[in-house]
């Protein structure tokens, strides 16, 4: 009997054959698909940055930082209006950051399904309705109420701004999509209160608070206009995994780090609560000294009311300085960073507190301004590094929540302090909090390259 052989595969498919192939393909062919949109991110539709909408998202960020922290520059004109102390007018920038630490996540989670660009537009539109409140509010207690109803807003808006760009821009330009929206933010700082606080010496602090409201429906009106409609649930608009932005000008991959540094932070959900403890003791310490800025300026340093708003424009630009050179000077070299940074803190407010002259003491408050430029960009930059993947968001919501809790906390603090102490024990408190948090940054870092480096021998 001859020996019997096979046949040789046929080029094409039939019979059988091919039914297996379609089978497969159908279990196949979505996973390939899947993978193929998300890697493709929305290029094949725009491989360039969508720069309008971008730059109308900064408006908004700018309005968003503008309203929460304008009460630091007003503070001089409210007090005295309502009828309270400055550290009252303090507690509003501790409800406010309050209210967002304690909101956003359930509100975002309760949104969820609700297209973002339409979100951006109402929640812009609750900003300028709390802001006509706050501006028409004859006693204190209304104006709380109406900074608690604003930071309602607030905390929702900055979850559907991160949401929002990841889908509109594509994957590989993502930091600079994010670099631009959160330049509003920046900007608030160099001209929003500096220029707020102009207007209500101008004009009353209530008319500042209408103009922003003005401005607020302004945003409105454009982002309904050029804001793209996009599906969040359509796959080729999702993005890659996170990449850790440092500068307005450039990122830093967080698998790219990792890999050849074997000495480097061993990541872990520890690892993000001692970066997240941090975060709140440093940002306890500024806003204890940060929020009361305007009469410490005016009672301590004794500088003209004329000059004010210049003094909290040189702080912004100053601010702005430092983020914008982060990468540049400490790109690769993150821990350095944070030491040199906790130096600007302890040397520019150790000067401040001192204010041998009036324009040392000015001096001194832009080097704080700058070393305050430098902290949130490499504190974001720790908390990814040290972040496991797969507890990435939770580990940025976390973050976000103690950020905002030492925003909060430290505007209490300082106005209790500022009440039963005077505004001079201010500075040398910032001093004693930041010199524990630069300790405990030291014995963070030592813990951690100790920790990688046993488990770089024991593999």
């Amino acid at each position: 009997m001859p020996e019997r052989t096979n046949p040789a595969p046929s080029p094409l498919p039939h019979g059988p054959r091919r039914a297996d192939l379609v089978s497969e393909s159908r279990l196949v062919l979505p996973l390939r698909l899947s993978s193929e949109a998300i890697a493709a991110n929305a290029v094949s539709v725009s491989p360039r940055l969508p720069v309008l909408p971008l730059v109308a998202i900064a408006f908004a960020t700018f309005i968003s930082v503008t309203i929460e922290m304008l009460p630091t520059g007003l503070m001089h004109l409210m007090a005295p209006d309502l009828g309270v102390s400055n550290a009252m007018i303090g507690l509003l920038m501790s409800v406010f950051a309050f209210t967002v630490a304690l909101t956003s996540t359930p509100l975002t989670h309760l949104t969820r399904r609700l297209p973002r660009h339409t979100m951006l537009i109402v929640v812009l539109g609750l900003f300028a309705l709390g802001s006509i409140g706050t501006a028409v509010a004859h006693t204190y207690p209304l104006v709380l109420a109406t900074r608690i109803f604003t930071g309602l807003a607030h905390g929702l808006f900055w979850a559907v701004v991160a949401s929002y760009t990841a889908l509109i821009v594509p994957k590989q330009l993502l930091t600079k999509g994010v670099s631009i929206t959160l330049g509003g933010g920046s900007a608030a700082f160099v001209l929003g209160v500096p220029i707020g606080t102009f207007l209500g010496q101008l004009f009353g602090w209530r008319l500042t608070f209408g103009v922003l409201a003005g401005l607020t429906l302004a945003v409105v009106v454009v982002l309904w206009l050029v804001l793209p409609r996009v599906d969040r649930n359509d796959v080729r608009l999702q993005t890659a995994p996170i990449e850790v932005p440092t500068t307005l000008t450039g990122s830093i991959n967080v698998g790219e780090v990792m890999r050849p540094v074997p000495t480097g932070p061993r990541r872990s959900f520890g690892a993000v609560l001692l970066v997240c403890a941090l975060a709140w003791v440093t940002m306890t310490a500024q806003y204890a000294a940060y929020s009361y800025i305007t009469p410490f300026v005016l009672d301590v340093v004794h500088v003209p009311e004329q000059y004010l708003s210049l003094v909290l424009f040189g702080y912004g630009v100053a601010s702005a300085a430092g983020t914008l050179t982060t990468g540049i000077l400490f790109g690769g070299r993150p821990r350095i960073g944070m030491s040199v940074t906790f130096v600007l803190l302890l040397l520019g407010v150790g000067i401040i507190a001192i204010a041998p002259s009036l324009w040392i003491a000015i001096s001194a408050i832009a080097v704080w301004g700058v070393a305050m430029g430098f902290m949130p960009t490499l504190m974001q930059t720790r908390l990814l590094l040290a972040a496991p993947r797969n507890i990435r968001d939770v580990s940025a919501a976390l973050y976000t929540s103690s950020f905002n809790l030492g925003i909060g906390g430290g505007a209490l603090i300082g106005g209790v302090l500022l009440e039963h102490f005077g505004i001079g024990v201010l500075m040398p408190f910032f001093l004693v909090v930041v010199a524990i948090a630069f300790a405990g940054s030291l014995v963070i870092d030592a813990v951690q390259v100790r920790a990688a480096r046993a488990a770089t021998r024991d593999h």
